[in-house]
C-alpha cells in the first residue's frame, strides 16, 4: 500500500444540520438486533500466523453474535482483486454483509480539486458501492476521478471496517493488534464498559451561535446523557480537550479544523487556541470507547501517523468514524439512529450513506470510513 508522502492539507468548514433528539437508557450490549448475516474476515497474510490466536478468539466473538462467517488469508496487494473477491462474495446465495479488514490491505484512491490543486484520498466506498461504476481517466495514476451510477447505484450495498496499526511509528504492531483483540473481546463480555454518556465537543467555527450548536445536539440521538463543550456555554481550547480525553464518556464526537496529524483549535483553524498532536493522543490516558471525528482528513489511514488510527490503537479505543479527506460525517442522526436501535457500526455507517442529502453525491461524504471492528454495538 503506498503511503502520501505530501503533507500539506487545506482546511475549510464543512457543514450541514439535521436532527431529532431520542431518549435511551443503558440496558447492556446488544448482540443480535439486527438480522445477522454472512460475513468475510480478511487477514493479510503477512499476520495471518502470528494472530491465530486473537482471530480465532474473534472469530467466535462473531459467530456467537449469529452471523456466519469466513476467514481469508488474503495476500494479494490490488485493490481491484479485493473488490472484485468481494463483489462474488455477494453473489453466493448467502450473499454478503460486511467485511472486516485486518491488516495493512489494499484501498482505493480517488483525487479532487480542493480549490487550489488536486489532493489524493483513500475511498473504501470503493469496496462497500458493488454496483456502482468508478472511473479512472489516466490509468497510469491509479487515481480514480469520478463515481457514476454504472449498473446499479452510488450507494452502498455492504460495510467495511479496517483494523490496522500499521501506519504508526511509535508502536509494536503485533502488540497492537493483540491489544485490540483482547479489549474487543472484553466489551463483548461486559469486561470492559462506560456510562451510556457521550461528549460533544464542537470548536468555535461550528459554535457561532446556541441555534448551530442545537441543531449538531439535536443529531446526536443515541444518547440522552450528552456533556455539550462549545463556544457559547464553555470555552474550547486543545488543553481543555485533552482533560475531557481522560473522562469515561463512551462515546466522543469532536468537532475541530484538522489535517492528518493534528486537531487544530481556533478560529479557521488557526491553532491559536492550541493544537492535539497523534503524539498527545498516544500519551494521554484516553478513556472513551468510540470516536466520531468531523476533523478534515484525521481518518485518512494512508498517512503516518494519522490522527484516526493513533485514537483506535491507543487505550481503549474500539471504533473511530471520520474522513480521509475534507470533509466529516453531517447529518448525524441518520448515523446516531441506527445505532440507538441496536444496529451494529457497520450498518448504522451503510445506512447513514443511504441518506440522498449527503451520501456519495456530496464530495464531502466519499471520504468517510471507519476504522476498528464494525461489528460492534453501542451499550444500550
Amino acid at each position: 500500500m503506498k503511503k502520501i508522502t505530501k503533507y500539506f492539507i487545506i482546511v475549510i468548514i464543512c457543514v450541514a444540520f439535521i436532527g431529532v433528539t431520542i431518549p435511551f437508557t443503558l440496558i447492556g450490549f446488544k448482540r443480535t438486533t439486527n438480522t445477522p448475516g454472512h460475513v468475510r474476515i480478511y487477514v493479510n497474510s503477512t499476520i495471518y500466523n502470528s494472530l491465530s490466536t486473537e482471530i480465532s478468539q474473534y472469530y467466535q466473538d462473531v459467530i456467537d453474535q449469529g452471523y456466519s462467517l469466513e476467514t481469508v488469508n488474503w495476500s494479494i496487494n490490488n485493490v481491484t482483486a479485493l473488490r472484485n473477491d468481494l463483489i462474488n462474495a455477494s453473489n453466493q446465495p448467502q450473499g454478503l454483509e460486511g467485511a472486516v479488514l485486518i491488516g495493512d490491505l489494499p484501498s482505493a484512491m480517488m483525487q479532487y480539486y480542493d480549490g487550489f490543486s488536486f489532493k489524493n484520498y483513500p475511498i473504501d466506498l470503493y469496496l462497500t458501492d458493488l454496483d456502482g461504476e468508478w472511473v479512472d481517466i489516466d490509468p497510469s495514476d491509479d487515481l480514480f476521478d469520478a463515481h457514476n451510477v454504472g449498473t446499479g447505484d452510488i450507494y452502498p450495498e455492504i460495510w467495511i471496517g479496517r483494523i490496522c496499526p500499521e501506519s504508526l511509528n511509535n508502536t509494536g504492531h503485533l502488540t497492537a493488534y493483540q491489544n485490540y483483540f483482547a479489549r474487543n473481546h472484553d466489551y463483548r463480555t461486559g469486561q470492559l464498559s462506560r456510562p451510556h454518556s457521550q461528549l460533544v465537543y464542537i470548536d468555535d467555527d461550528w459554535a457561532t451561535t446556541q441555534q448551530l450548536v442545537d441543531e449538531w445536539l439535536g443529531d446526536m440521538t443515541a444518547y440522552n446523557n450528552l456533556t455539550n463543550v462549545s463556544i457559547p456555554t464553555t470555552t474550547t481550547t486543545a488543553a481543555d480537550y485533552k482533560n475531557r480525553l481522560t473522562h469515561a464518556y463512551e462515546f466522543v464526537h469532536i468537532f475541530v479544523h484538522s489535517w492528518p496529524y493534528e486537531h487544530l483549535f481556533g478560529p479557521t483553524g488557526d491553532g491559536t487556541e492550541g493544537k492535539v498532536t497523534y503524539n498527545d493522543i498516544l500519551n494521554i490516558d484516553t478513556q472513551a470507547l468510540f470516536y466520531n471525528l468531523f476533523a478534515c482528513s484525521a481518518a485518512n489511514f494512508e498517512y503516518r501517523n494519522n490522527l484516526g488510527t493513533q485514537y483506535l490503537f491507543s487505550n481503549n479505543t474500539l471504533a473511530v468514524v471520520g474522513s480521509s479527506k475534507i470533509g466529516g460525517m453531517t447529518m448525524n442522526s441518520y448515523f446516531y439512529t441506527p445505532l440507538s436501535q441496536g444496529k451494529i457500526f457497520g450498518e448504522s455507517m451503510r445506512l447513514w450513506y443511504w441518506n440522498p442529502l449527503h451520501g456519495p453525491s456530496d464530495p464531502d461524504s466519499m471520504g468517510m470510513t471507519l476504522l476498528g471492528d464494525p461489528l460492534l454495538t453501542i451499550l444500550m
